[in-house]
This record gives C-alpha cells, structure tokens and sequence, in this order.
C-alpha cells in the first residue's frame, strides 16, 4: 500500500471515531421545551441510537430530579455543619452581618425565585420523564 492510501484510511478512522463521538448519546439531559431532542447532536444521537438516547435521557432526568429535590436538605444540612464547626457566637454573628447587609424582603424575593424556578424545572422533568417512559414502552 502506498503511504497515500494509509493516510487516507487513518483520515477515514479518525472521521468515523468523531463523528460515533460527536453522536453518541449524551449523559445530561438534552432535551428541548417539548422534551424533544436539542438541536445538532442530539438530535442525530436520538436518529442513530433511540433506545439508548431515550434510556440515556431518563437516566439523566431522574439524577437531576433527586438533584433538585435533595437541595433544601443539603442546605439545611450544610448550615447545620457550619454552625457546629465555627461555633455558636461566630456563627450568629455571621448569620446576623449577612441579614443586615440584605434586605429581609429582598432576601425572600430572591428565595421563593429560586424556589419558583426549581419547581418548574422539576415539574418539566416530570413531564419529560412521563413522556419518555411512554415512548419506550411503545
């Protein structure tokens, strides 16, 4: 063989490991407004490869899910652990200099948007998650 055609075959190796790369499905979730495949890749990955992309998709639905719902208690979790590591007095006066510099209200707008926001992102999971399990039972 010549070294031309070598090289043309190692050009052609490299091509088809990319593009299996830039199509296999992907692990987060990847899904449009509509639970449909985002654009480019993915949409590719879900033509090529359906049964894994769509398993791949609940599996990433369902870990961002737990994610999402495990968060107050991570937080709770996480205040509680710094109170006992700095101690009682540190800790309140930390916690007081924070909520004079903020505004008791402002601070509450910020917490239930992003309380509002999470829960929509949860009930679009739920919603993904149902459709999903229903077109693989298909």
């Amino acid at each position: 063989m010549s070294r031309s055609r070598i090289r043309i075959l190692i050009l052609l190796g490299v091509g088809l490991a990319v593009m299996v790369w830039a199509t296999w499905p992907p692990s987060q979730v990847a899904l449009t407004d509509r639970c449909a495949p985002e654009k480019g890749p993915p949409v590719l990955a879900a033509l090529l490869y359906p049964g894994p992309f769509w398993r791949g998709q609940l599996d990433a639905i369902g870990a961002e899910r737990d994610d999402l719902l495990g968060k107050p208690a991570r937080r709770a979790r996480q205040d509680a652990e710094s109170a006992q590591q700095t101690g009682g007095i540190e800790s309140r006066m930390s916690r007081l200099s924070r909520d004079e510099a903020d505004d008791p209200a402002e601070k509450e707008r910020r917490a239930l948007a992003q309380q509002s926001a999470r829960m929509r992102r949860l009930v679009w999971l739920l919603q993904c998650e149902t459709e999903i399990r229903q077109r693989l039972e298909r």
